[in-house]
């Protein structure tokens, strides 16, 4: 039960997050954010980043940056031009931590938040056993740096990248738009526990 309220509050905060997109980009234009959102429609999930790298570019990028988290103590490179912050923590105790570049319409977002059961390995069949109500499509088993078996997978509902895993007592949700999987793909393989 506590694992389907940390994603009803994961899903609430990707919302707040979409919606002050959405705002700044309404009220603002491009000086209040660079990222230009679409209407969905009734047949096409949403694209939160509809113009970005091209893949081909996404493929060669260099990765000369490196993110440390100090308290949760794994790291990851990232390409120059990107930033990466990390948000306040959430009441429920998690954080965001967002790596971007605005001009490029590109990025992805890792929700961190303390998970009781530390051994339990994310799979297709476990979310179907914790939450039904999420349709995922094109999912497969991974490994990022030496944690246990987790997930990766395309939400139905955002057609956004999902990697799911629980590392050393804390859940892992990377999500990036399909449009940056490559990218998303290429730092998981840079991914170290320490």
């Amino acid at each position: 039960m506590k694992y389907k309220t940390r994603i009803i509050i994961f899903s609430v905060l990707v919302l707040l997050v979409a919606g002050a997109l959405f705002l700044g980009v309404k009220y603002f234009g491009k000086e209040g954010s660079d990222i230009s959102i679409t209407s969905a429609t009734s047949t096409a999930p949403p694209k939160i980043f509809p113009e970005t790298i091209p893949e081909a570019e996404q493929k060669t990028l260099d990765l000369p940056r490196t993110f440390s988290h100090p308290l949760y103590k794994f790291s990851f490179n990232y390409p120059a031009g990107f930033t990466a912050n990390i948000l306040p923590s959430t009441e429920a105790g998690g954080e965001t931590i967002v790596v971007q570049n605005q001009s490029k319409n590109a990025g992805f977002q890792i929700y961190l938040e303390p998970y009781d059961a530390s051994d339990t390995d994310i799979t297709k069949e476990r979310l179907a056993q914790d939450i039904p109500e999420m349709k995922i499509k094109e999912s497969q088993e991974v490994i990022i740096g030496s944690s246990g078996r987790g997930l990766a997978f395309v939400a139905a509902d955002t057609n956004t990248r999902e990697v799911w895993f629980i590392f050393g007592g804390t859940l892992y949700q990377i999500t990036a738009p399909m449009e940056n999987d490559t990218l998303l793909q290429r730092v998981l393989n840079t991914w170290k526990f320490k």
